[in-house]
């Protein structure tokens, strides 16, 4: 069995990380079961009784977790802060807002045999169609002449920060590397932070389904919209605009 760390970015948001434990233990956890588990709360969307909720629910699923509950909400401290606690082989990252599909087992670890993949993300619901675009997802980059954009001979790597599963060391050094203050996902491939674009730029992100279809499924995105909340980035830094 192959060990790994497992870390939760999760929010004052009780009953999702619920349906989200519950998903991930049922369809994933019962097959690869986590070594230490890192969670970190921010204090953000709920009330004093959420931020408690949370840690019930936390408590109730990894008695032993490790849970931040740093002062001030910041996404990419949180991930910085999350990755660099971590000292297994492998880092299982994920967020309080999502659901899985479909069972895996630990035959994805198979797919880390290539040294170039440092990360195994899982085939999601939206964004990226592996059967047409392939299964390293890549940012291109493109000039502005007079106006008009101009693809480049050139591409990123695109890593994320969705529901994944990292090698250690690169999580850990891409940790060390991010600045918190920015998005992390974007900070691999938005010229916000050269230095750990140059370092995961060897590297390759990998999609990972079985059968075609999605393996994980956002639930947050619906939750955010029925409350009008929506997130801004601006310059690789993230905020949510939350109604009064």
């Amino acid at each position: 069995m192959v060990s790994f760390d497992l870390c939760v970015t999760a929010s004052r948001r009780p009953d999702l990380l619920s349906i989200t434990l519950q998903s991930f233990s049922d369809r994933i956890f019962s097959h690869i079961a986590p070594g230490r588990v890192f969670v970190n709360l921010d204090p953000i969307f709920g009330s004093e009784e959420d931020h408690l909720a949370v840690i019930s629910v936390v408590r109730d699923r990894f008695p032993a977790a490790t849970i931040f509950e740093p002062e001030t909400a910041c996404f990419g401290a949180a991930v910085k802060r999350l990755w660099s606690a971590t000292k297994a082989d492998y880092v299982f990252h994920m967020e309080d807002d999502w659901v899985a599909n479909s069972d895996v087992t630990d035959e994805i670890f198979r797919t880390f045999d290539d040294p170039r993949i440092q990360q195994v993300s899982f085939y999601r619901n939206e964004n990226w169609d592996f059967r047409k675009k392939g299964r390293f997802p890549k940012r291109k980059d493109y000039l502005r002449l007079l106006g008009i954009k101009l693809p480049l001979y050139k591409t990123r790597p695109q890593f994320t920060t969705s529901p994944s599963i990292l090698r250690g060391e690169f999580a850990r050094t891409a940790a060390a590397l991010m600045d918190p203050a920015h998005d992390p996902e974007k900070q691999f491939y938005s010229s916000v932070n050269m230095a750990l674009e140059r370092f995961v730029k060897p590297y390759r992100s990998y999609i990972y389904s079985q059968g075609g279809g999605p393996v994980i499924r956002d639930i947050g995105c619906e939750w955010r919209d029925t409350r009008g909340i929506q997130k801004v980035i601006k310059a690789g830094i993230s905020t949510w605009d939350i109604p009064a």
